[in-house]
């Protein structure tokens, strides 16, 4: 709120009283005197912090003098009577009586207006998720006076609600979209192991029906259906988690490992369009914090695109290198081809939604993957030179072992 609106509240009552949100008139001459007193203490130690002991005795010291009709609303009090005079203390949570003597200090030392979301603990029980908005008027209309907003965040709670729930649903429908482009390499990966097993389960049937059972042939072809039944699994499991739609959840991931399921899905794919393959997978990387499926998606986009743009290219010398490497507290994910490279005017709106250089592709896979990947807090790096291929880089946090000591 400005300065100017800040001062007709002071002098007229009637504004006060019809403003749609929430305010409150706090008388803050006690508060001021703690905090003069603390900032006599910090000349003399060189130390002031605003711990809890300082927030509760600010947030005590501070009392509501009066409270608007929107905000009895908000705090569910019927009467304004019932909470005057009492401490602002008595309806912040925790965390948010810290910011609010935050802000409070700030205006000691001459801020004009503080803004922070918090809860507000509801007269009986519950909390509300409001923004806050701290104030004071100028010093000669009203010395110890100081205003405290709020409004509700429901409705801005509820569209971020829905957004991320658009956010997620789009992101599935592109790793369902995916997973369509690679049908036939997939039925293959799946089709591939259990042939092998259909052919060893024959054959220990063979050994067995003999009059002298050879025991150690039967065993290796055992080996050989478990090892391929694991294969397809792998294959299914990894394809369930594209299709899934579960809730985004950042855990400690090996970032090899979600490679290695890349090339699980991708391999005939590549076979198909005669990629060369190259991993240069760093050894001793720690683990990132992740969400594994969209990551996955990320790379099997990136993966797939240079694939196609090295096929549909006419490359002549198609090779793909993945590569992960440590680069400070991050781990970085390189996917390098040695395509055509991309067209600057087509690198300036690569990351836009619905923008494709394939005559059937929708142009949502590298935007989804932009969003993905700077929901992560990092962001996509193109590097690109005409007829030497293109590198899309990403960084993902490290997540640093806990240890005692």
């Amino acid at each position: 709120m400005s300065i100017d609106a800040s001062l007709d509240l002071a002098r007229d009552s009637s504004l006060f009283h019809s403003m749609p949100i929430g305010i409150l008139r706090l008388s803050a001459k006690d508060a001021w005197k703690v905090i003069v007193d603390l900032r006599a203490t910090e000349k003399r130690s060189g130390a002031f912090e605003l711990n809890q002991d300082v927030s509760c005795a600010l947030g005590n010291a501070c009392l509501i003098a009066e409270a608007n009709p929107s905000a009895c609303v908000l705090l569910q009090v019927k009467d304004p009577a019932a909470i005057a005079k009492a401490p602002i203390a008595s309806i912040l949570s925790e965390d948010t009586l810290k910011r609010f003597t935050e802000g409070l200090h700030q205006l000691f030392r001459g801020q004009n207006a503080i803004v922070y979301d918090g809860s507000l603990t509801i007269v009986g029980g519950g909390e509300h998720q409001v923004a806050f908005n701290l104030w004071q008027t100028q010093r000669e209309v009203a010395q110890d006076d100081i205003y405290l907003s709020f409004s509700s965040l429901r409705e801005r709670i509820s569209l971020e609600q829905a957004k991320d729930g658009l956010q997620s649903d789009l992101a599935r429908s592109a790793r369902v979209s995916l997973l369509g482009e690679m049908t036939a390499s997939i039925a293959h990966e799946v089709n591939q192991p259990l042939g092998t097993i259909v052919a060893s389960a024959e054959a220990g049937l063979r050994w067995l029906s003999r009059d002298e059972p050879d025991i150690a042939e039967v065993k290796l072809l055992l080996e050989r259906i478990t090892k391929n039944g694991k294969r397809a699994a792998n294959v299914i499991a990894t394809m369930r988690a594209l299709a899934s739609n579960k809730k985004s959840e950042r855990l400690p991931t090996d970032i090899n490992s979600v490679i290695e399921e890349t090339i699980l899905l991708l391999r005939t794919d590549f076979a198909k369009r005669q990629v060369t393959l190259r991993l240069d997978l760093s050894p001793t990387l720690p683990p990132v914090k992740a969400d594994k499926t969209q990551i996955l998606q990320v790379i099997v986009n990136l993966a797939l695109n240079a694939a196609q743009a090295m096929a549909d290219g006419q490359a002549w010398n198609r090779t793909l290198c993945i590569r992960t490497r440590r680069d400070g507290a991050d781990v970085m994910v390189d996917v390098e081809d040695s395509g055509p490279g991309i067209d600057l005017h087509v690198r300036e709106r690569l990351f836009e939604s619905f923008f494709s250089t394939k005559e059937t592709g929708i142009g949502m896979g590298l935007a989804i993957c932009r969003s993905i990947i700077e929901a992560h807090g990092s962001r996509i790096e193109l590097q690109s030179t005409p007829h030497l291929g293109a590198r899309f880089s990403f960084a993902l946090p490290a997540e640093h072992a806990q240890t005692n000591g």
